[in-house]
């Protein structure tokens, strides 16, 4: 990996930190953010009961899809509505992709369908992070990023240097 190339991982690791008010290393050495693992989301049903769902989708299915108010086959219709048909999907296929999402919505305590025929949670749009920093400031990170790996990588407690460093040690190399 070249020193420019170098360089500039370490300022988009710099620029990703400061955009999401992360520091960079913290006492350990390792991004606070970085140590928090979320729970892997499991399903709260039995796989029998879950195979009971997917026999009565299929059964709604092969009655021709029937929509009946307060039933479970309009919740059915409406989730069918929503996902997007696979070419050449069969109707045991489609009943497993119908029942994956009412599991979904079952772990995750949303209903799953409100009054407006769409998941609550679907509504929530999160904000594309964008660089709070100019482009020339970024350059010149790079520059300063690049003046200390010619410089030997010197490592100075309480300077620029001494983050650069750390971040250089948690980057893997690349070939």
């Amino acid at each position: 990996q070249s020193p420019v190339d170098r360089a500039k991982d370490i300022e988009s690791v710099l620029d990703w930190c400061r955009s999401m008010d992360v520091p960079p290393v913290d006492d350990h050495g390792v991004p606070a953010d970085f140590e928090k693992i979320p729970s892997i989301p499991v399903s709260r049903r039995t796989p029998e009961d879950r195979q009971k769902d997917v026999d009565n989708i299929l059964s709604w299915i092969r009655e021709g899809k029937p929509s009946d108010l307060d039933t479970p086959g309009d919740e059915f219709a409406k989730i069918d509505q929503m996902l997007p048909k696979k070419k050449g999907q069969s109707p045991v296929d489609r009943a497993k992709d119908i029942e994956s999402v009412l599991d979904w919505c079952r772990s995750m305590d949303v209903p799953p369908v409100d009054d407006h025929g769409v998941p609550a949670d679907f509504e929530k749009i999160p904000s594309i992070p964008v660089s709070r920093r100019t482009p020339e400031d970024r350059q010149k990170d790079v520059d300063n990023i690049l003046s200390w790996i010619r410089e030997g990588k010197p490592s100075d407690l309480d300077t620029p240097g001494d983050e650069f460093a750390k971040i250089d040690q948690m980057l893997p190399k690349k070939k």
